[in-house]
């Protein structure tokens, strides 16, 4: 059973221990990670999914840890100390495998021999900036974590409505958490370079995420999302894919780009299918 979708960024600058005195410029971000996190709490989900898109990429089909036990720390940003942990749920694993046997974005199953990263650590930053807001919040259970492929976006769509029915066959509580920045241009000296057209991008894909706009999502420009340099719209296209069943409703918590990178956090909430739309309000928008 779906209990709900999270969209959140994953700055490691937004780990206090890291971003200290910089924090305060990103403080809608961590006000919203907290804020999701709380709420993800309170579905007492039993299991969690996180899709990534930093994770190790196969050439075709969709990446997944399938090592008992997954670790990682952020000593590429100089703290080794933090650690982030997670348990894989290999049941839903084997479900997803099932159900994407007729899909054109397929599984592959990385063992721990196919790890890049030494000793196990295998977790990519895309997946321990929410986890450890997660983990902050009292939310620590076992779960699948995925990396995007380079599919096209309406195979990944597809790729999350087969997430879906795994997820309903395992039958067990599941938050879904797709972790992506939006444009990495917004301002001269971000990450990519800037280009006006990373102001437009977020702003569209804002508004389109708050009014549950799913198709016009999945329309979007290819010029204008190369042009962004983004690395978001991928997961999140996924987890749209993982609603299509129920539908849902927005809350968007933040949105800021402190850094030149644009960062949201969002909840989409399942709706009963007997719910008469797909779209929702805006809180704290």
């Amino acid at each position: 059973m779906l209990s709900m979708v999270g969209i959140a960024p994953h700055p490691p600058i937004i780990i206090p221990e890291i971003g200290r005195g910089q924090l305060q410029e990103a403080q809608k971000t961590v006000d919203g990670m907290k804020q999701l996190s709380r709420e993800i709490k309170e579905k007492e989900p039993e299991l969690l999914v996180v899709i990534t898109p930093h994770g190790q990429v196969v050439r075709r089909g969709a990446a997944v840890l399938a090592g008992e036990k997954l670790s990682g720390d952020f000593g590429q940003f100089g703290f080794p100390g933090i650690n982030v942990e997670m348990e894989t749920d290999r049941e839903l694993i084997d479900l997803l495998v099932e159900e994407a046997s007729e899909s054109p974005v397929k599984p592959v199953l990385l063992g721990e021999q196919d790890h890049r990263s030494p000793g196990g650590k295998v977790l990519d930053h895309g997946a321990m900036v929410p986890l450890y807001y997660l983990q902050e919040a009292g939310v620590s259970v076992p779960g699948v974590h995925i990396t995007i492929s380079f599919d096209s976006y309406h195979e990944l769509y597809q790729f999350g409505q087969v997430l879906r029915r795994a997820i309903d066959k395992r039958g067990a509580s599941t938050a879904v958490v797709a972790s992506g920045d939006l444009s990495h241009r917004l301002k001269p000296g971000a990450p990519a370079g800037f280009n006006p057209r990373g102001e437009e991008f977020d702003q569209l894909l804002v508004n389109l995420i708050s009014e549950g706009r799913v198709e016009e999502i999945l329309a979007i420009d290819q010029r204008l999302i190369e042009e962004a340099g983004e690395c978001g719209l991928r997961p999140i296209t996924i987890a749209l894919g993982v609603l299509e069943k129920t539908g849902f409703n927005p809350e968007l918590f933040s949105y800021e780009g402190p850094f030149g990178v644009g960062y949201m956090v969002a909840a989409l909430h399942p709706q009963d299918l007997s719910s008469s739309s797909g779209e929702g309000g805006l809180a704290n928008g």
